[in-house]
């Protein structure tokens, strides 16, 4: 590792990129499931439904009701995009579709 002329150290190449990265996304995140958020997120559809769900008033949205928040007229395509959302950030319950704690921590910084 090299030293800038303030004495401050300062990466010097490949080998150091990944305790940067480490140190930038703190201790506890992972960069494969950080990788894998943003994948689900690159696509207009799934951030919709992530910014209807934390739109609304109620504990968990009807699949019907959520389609039309979402403006979403083709119901297989987006049942498609919903179920790539369920699991990790949307969860479904007797009532509906909410989001999980982790799709409300994404969904704050929508």
């Amino acid at each position: 590792m090299s030293e800038r002329a303030d004495g401050d150290d300062a990466p010097s190449g490949d080998e150091d990129a990944p305790r940067a990265v480490g140190e930038h996304l703190g201790e506890r995140a992972d960069p494969a499931a950080v990788t894998d958020t943003f994948t689900l997120l690159s696509n207009e559809t799934r951030v919709r439904i992530l910014a209807a769900l934390a739109d609304s008033d109620a504990e968990a949205v009807r699949f019907s009701d959520l389609r039309s928040r979402v403006g979403v007229t083709d119901s297989g395509q987006f049942n498609y995009h919903l179920e790539k959302l369920r699991g990790e950030l949307v969860a479904k319950t007797d009532d509906g579709y909410a989001l999980t704690d982790a799709g409300g921590r994404v969904a704050d910084l929508l």
